[in-house]
């Protein structure tokens, strides 16, 4: 009898528990009429969210709502009067949390119904479980409705003041909260070109907040949606560079090659240098005859037709597309090095098999080649000073020739 009494004794602490944490969220709703003090109430809150029990009811997440979204509504207020003393971070934050609470109350917000002159608890006829009802989620839903408006408001505000990390989370909500099944009938689902625009400047907020990996997967959508400016497709190339997926890079400019190929060459040469890679080369031949065909003055799609054939057969077939380049576009620094590299490549070969040979005989051969190479990669380096390259090949150059003035000047640079 006594462990019987201990049992029951246990099992009450249990139900005092509970009921105190719900008097609890029942005073802090109360508190919250006519409250400012917002840290106050969420701290009293607090110990509602630590019982295993209290954490699970749709009320305790409810009240924490109605906190957050009342201390939106005071801050809004002061927006209105002065806009410049507005808190746009703890606006943006206090409205977030609201959404975030709400939507955690919603799945939560299930109790039995009861007759309400009997007080037990009412039975489906067909399956003899008990008949459940929502509480509060009617008021929730109507809460997010109303306040969707100020979502979209708060979100470019959050953007601009670069609160990447909260931008990000409302431009989650307004691109996904009309699709909610409970927010049907309360509002209208915005046009696909809307929700992908908001999913382009998700992703722009994630990688603004150094998340380039969920940036790529924001910027998809918002393509798939129908947001296709140009840069959709550039902005996720960026982030894949970042983290180094080249797969992902050559997809990105797969899809965007039949759309903006003719304004921007980048798709060509990266889908060429992504088949060079595999050694697909009639994939590569493919759609660079095609780029040649749209645009045969394009001095680069040449050059790469040329790196093409040299990568198919050899250099020498390939010198013909290099001096074409150079003919379309004097200014072309890639095509100077190419032809540079031709030559300079070639007074290597030709010393490696001449082992035999040294000084002036060996000189003699080698030189002239040099020569040929020396004004082509000069260009090459005066219009890209980035390309090492070429500036290495040119010490070479310089040091075989015994032009110390130019070897000095480049060694300098």
């Amino acid at each position: 009898m006594k462990k019987l009494f201990l049992i029951l004794a246990c099992s009450s602490l249990g139900i005092m528990g509970l009921n105190a944490q719900v008097q609890l969220v029942k005073e802090v709703e109360k508190d919250l009429a006519g409250a400012t003090d917002y840290p106050a109430l969420r701290e009293k809150l607090k110990p509602a969210f630590e019982n295993e029990e209290s954490k699970n009811d749709a009320y305790t997440w409810f009240v924490a709502a109605k906190i957050e979204m009342q201390n939106y509504d005071d801050m809004y207020k002061v927006r209105i009067v002065n806009p410049a003393g507005a808190d746009i971070s703890k606006m943006g934050a206090a409205l977030l949390d609201g959404y975030d609470y709400m939507k955690k109350a919603l799945p939560l917000d299930s109790v039995p119904e009861k007759d309400k002159k009997t007080g037990e608890i009412k039975l489906d006829k067909k399956t003899g479980q008990p008949k459940i009802k929502a509480k509060y989620s009617g008021k929730i839903v109507n809460i997010m409705a109303e306040n969707y408006n100020a979502l979209n408001m708060i979100v470019g505000d959050l953007h601009n003041g670069k609160e990447y990390k909260n931008a990000v989370r409302a431009y989650e909500l307004c691109a996904s909260l009309p699709f909610e099944p409970y927010m049907k009938g309360k509002m209208s689902q915005p046009a696909d070109t809307i929700v992908g625009e908001l999913r382009f400047y998700q992703g722009v907020a994630l990688w603004q907040d150094d998340n380039p990996g969920d940036a790529i997967g924001a910027f998809a959508q918002a393509r798939k949606l129908g947001y296709t400016k140009k840069e959709a497709y550039d902005y996720p190339l960026n982030c894949a560079a970042q983290v180094r997926d080249e797969k992902m890079i050559a997809e990105i400019a797969k899809e965007a090659l039949p759309v903006y190929g003719k304004q921007d060459s980048q798709y060509v040469r990266i889908l060429i240098n992504a088949y060079l890679n595999e050694k697909n080369y009639d994939e590569a031949n493919k759609i660079l005859d095609q780029a040649i065909n749209d645009d045969p003055q394009n001095a680069e799609f040449v050059n790469l037709k040329g790196n093409l054939v040299e990568n198919q057969s050899s250099i020498e077939e390939a010198l013909p597309y290099f001096k074409q380049a150079v003919d379309l576009d004097p200014t072309y620094s890639k095509a100077y090095f190419d032809l540079g590299r031709y030559y300079f490549n070639k007074a290597i070969k030709v010393r490696d098999e001449n082992v035999d040979l040294i000084g002036d005989a060996l000189d003699a051969k080698v030189n002239p080649l040099y020569e040929q190479a020396l004004p082509y990669l000069e260009k090459a380096y005066e219009l890209d000073k980035e390309n090492l390259d070429a500036k290495n090949a040119l010490r070479s150059i310089y040091y075989q020739l015994g032009n110390e003035e130019k070897l000095n000047a480049i060694e300098n640079q």
